[in-house]
């Protein structure tokens, strides 16, 4: 059976909080728990060049994406699909959004643990590039980062 997947924007979210929708999705996610604090989601979720959106079915938020993006270049900063309903392309939509709201030439930038293989390839099979490695960037295990780019021409 498909599922009916809708992307959108956080900001319009109004069944629930969505910083705290964004932080359960992250926590559940990413192995080591959230990257980042509720209080850090909700400072960044509150700056003007930062976007989120969420991917939604039956009216239920089961992943996010979001990214700050300064004239020609983007940062991606989280991208968390429930463990429930990975491995079925929801982080390919949404990164697939983010890339299409952008004005080319435009550079979309983001940092991946150099041990998560799974993302590399979703993120290689999504036209991203490794540009370099930045050293012990994840603090609590000291793991590396591996730095991505896309190009949007």
């Amino acid at each position: 059976m498909k599922a009916d997947w809708q992307i959108v924007e956080a900001t319009t979210w109004t069944a629930s909080d969505p910083v705290a929708v964004c932080y359960a999705l992250a926590k559940a996610a990413y192995p080591t728990g959230a990257p980042w604090q509720l209080a850090t989601f909700a400072a960044d979720f509150a700056l003007a060049p930062t976007h989120y959106w969420l991917i939604v079915s039956k009216q239920q938020p089961v992943g996010f994406i979001s990214c700050s993006t300064l004239f020609d270049e983007t940062e991606i900063t989280n991208v968390a699909i429930d463990p429930a309903y990975q491995q079925q392309g929801l982080a390919t939509k949404l990164l697939q959004t983010v890339c299409q709201q952008l004005t080319p030439p435009a550079k979309v930038f983001l940092e991946v643990r150099q041990s998560n293989q799974p993302a590399q390839r979703l993120y290689t099979k999504c036209g991203f590039t490794t540009l370099t490695i930045r050293r012990g960037y994840y603090q609590a295990t000291g793991e590396d980062a591996l730095i991505m780019r896309k190009m949007i021409n």
